[in-house]
């Protein structure tokens, strides 16, 4: 009993130094000496050999940087002609799948994926041969033959 008083009277006495504590410590209040500021890094010199420019990825685009870096003039090349873009085949072997015991090809053909077998025909293409290693042919809507790959997966 006298532990559960002795332990009451001492919280009271805590509670009490602590109220009476003046307010926030030295750590919530500002500095009155502000930190010194550091001293920008000097320029680096611009090697001419670097395809992309010389700046600094740590400072804001308003911030402008003095040095030889700005005031070098920029030559100017002439814009390399765009290369023409490569357009994938529409046409593309996904695989083989055997149906009934027969072999039939997965053939994708502008994005959609059809099965088709030796002598059928789909959008004017039509199955001439299906081989597990030399992939299939098909005879296109103009008479030419073309040879899909098997993938390298």
């Amino acid at each position: 009993m006298r532990l559960i008083a002795s332990a009451g009277v001492l919280a009271v006495a805590l509670t009490v130094v602590l109220l009476r504590a003046p307010g926030p410590g030295a750590s919530a209040r500002p500095s009155e000496v502000a930190a010194p500021r550091r001293p920008a890094p000097p320029a680096r010199s611009v090697d001419p050999d670097l395809p992309w420019p010389a700046r600094d990825p740590f400072r804001y685009a308003e911030q402008r940087r003095e040095g030889p870096a700005a005031s070098l003039p920029r030559a100017t090349s002439p814009a390399p002609a765009p290369l023409p873009t490569a357009t994938p085949n529409p046409l593309r072997l996904v695989g083989l799948v055997r149906k009934g015991g027969v072999l039939k090809a997965a053939v994708s053909m502008w994005g959609e994926t059809i099965v088709l077998g030796l002598g059928e025909e789909s959008r004017g293409y039509k199955v001439l041969t299906i081989d597990d290693e030399e992939g299939v042919r098909l005879r296109a809507p103009d008479g030419s033959e073309l040879t899909l790959p098997p993938s390298s997966f």
